[in-house]
């Protein structure tokens, strides 16, 4: 499903939340589990890598391990963020997730562009990932925007957690995000990030 929006809001979780979960109750309906399947939740991370993109603005890090059995410890994160621009409400993002299921992942389960909002975005829906950006890269506020700059990060401990959407479908996902100067121009970032969302405790 393709969605344009002219911003990221809470009217666009819950149109995620409508398309995500008729694909999610037929995959647990085949799969012979009926148990409750979305609710309030801990996400995290498997794996960050990149994806094609022209280097203007990179984000390398490697989660650590999350323990099922400690699910409120934070994971922490270790590499490099490396901008040679910045990040503004002028930048153009989208992203895409797929799902996995029956042991594959089902591509392009959802698609967001999300025009001239790109710092916002961050700043608002991912706002621990925001803190890092400030506390390693200058990222202010208001105006919204993420210097040019390199840092290196050991072991700082990132909160998940995402004030849009306080109920997500449980299961594996894989979460692609793009920004670029323009709609028809490479992209500047791209990130692709493993990651699962579990019941919380």
């Amino acid at each position: 499903m393709n969605v344009s929006a002219v911003m990221w809001s809470p009217l666009v979780s819950i149109a995620v939340w409508v398309t995500l979960l008729p694909l999610l109750a037929f995959h647990f309906v085949l799969s012979k589990r009926i148990n409750s399947f979305a609710g309030p939740y801990i996400a995290f991370a498997h794996s960050w890598e990149s994806c094609p993109s022209d280097k203007t603005l990179e984000l390398l890090f490697r989660p650590s391990h999350f323990s099922r059995s400690r699910p409120y410890d934070l994971q922490t994160i270790s590499g490099n963020i490396s901008f040679k621009g910045e990040i503004t409400d002028n930048t153009l993002t989208e992203a895409d997730l797929a799902i996995w299921s029956n042991n594959q992942w089902k591509e392009n389960a959802f698609i967001f562009r999300i025009p001239r909002t790109g710092c916002s975005v961050i700043r608002d829906d991912i706002p621990d990932f925001f803190r890092i950006l400030t506390k390693y890269n200058g990222a202010r506020k208001d105006p919204c925007v993420v210097p040019a700059a390199h840092s290196v990060l050991k072991n700082e401990p990132v909160n998940w957690t995402f004030p849009h959407f306080p109920i997500m479908p449980y299961g594996r996902y894989r979460f692609q995000y793009r920004a670029r100067k323009t709609r028809e121009g490479p992209a500047i970032l791209c990130v692709s990030v493993d990651c699962e969302v579990i019941p919380k405790p």
